[in-house]
């Protein structure tokens, strides 16, 4: 398994967010991670990236337990976030913001995706080499984050809401390319999304929480057959 999480309990100062939290995620899959507002799903992918501390429970990473680890040492083994708020530099060029990123990479020149790769890998960000990110749609914005996310070794992606002010079009084109680079590169995702339909034709597995618990865990054809539309 690329990325494990097990009975992990996690909040702020006193109060418990989420309990007892398990799911394990397979090289190259997506998992869809649904639930209401509050449901525990930014408190889940926050732990994961070491933003909050587990209250118990235990993240495992290519087989190593990693949620002791600061930071930047579980970036350097490959997990990546991309926010909503797109994470791009607004003021550099496509190039630039590439170029920042590469070299603060801690893979180096020993990086399984560099920035050739990740032009040849999204065709609209070569067009857009010069341009000012801050300058560029929404959904440009958005793959070049996702570019950013590529670059160096990446083994599990965290991505909070990536169609959020996307044209419908754009979601899809984005998605597609999230799939088919996953699929590709075997580097899995979890995919917090307000569009389920979108998510769930992307994804193989679904998370649903409630109220901070896990209450479904399986394929998208098990989720669409439930009665999961409860929990929103």
């Amino acid at each position: 398994m690329t990325l494990a999480v097990r009975n992990l309990s996690a909040g702020y100062r006193d109060k418990i967010v989420i309990s007892d939290v398990s799911f394990e995620l397979a090289p190259g899959s997506i998992m869809a991670f649904f639930g209401h507002n509050g449901a525990g799903k930014s408190t889940t992918l926050k732990t994961i990236l070491g933003a909050l501390a587990p209250v118990q429970g235990e993240v495992w990473l290519d087989g190593e337990r990693i949620d002791a680890l600061a930071i930047p040492d579980r970036v350097a083994r490959g997990i990546r976030y991309l926010p909503d708020s797109r994470g791009v530099f607004p003021d550099l060029t496509v190039d630039e913001n590439l170029d920042v990123v590469a070299r603060m990479n801690p893979f180096g020149s020993g990086a399984r995706i560099a920035v050739p790769d990740v032009l040849a890998m999204l065709p609209a960000l070569e067009a857009k080499r010069r341009s000012y990110a801050g300058t560029m749609s929404g959904g440009q914005q958005q793959m070049l984050a996702f570019g950013l996310a590529l670059l160096g070794s990446p083994r599990c992606i965290l991505l909070e809401e990536p169609s959020v002010g996307l044209q419908p079009d754009l979601v899809e084109a984005l998605f597609g390319e999230i799939r088919r680079i996953c699929a590709q590169y075997g580097i899995s995702a979890i995919l917090v999304e307000h569009k389920i339909g979108s998510a769930m034709n992307i994804a193989d597995h679904v998370l649903i929480m409630n109220n901070g618990a896990v209450v479904f865990d399986g394929p998208p054809a098990k989720a669409r057959e439930s009665n999961f539309w409860e929990y929103f």
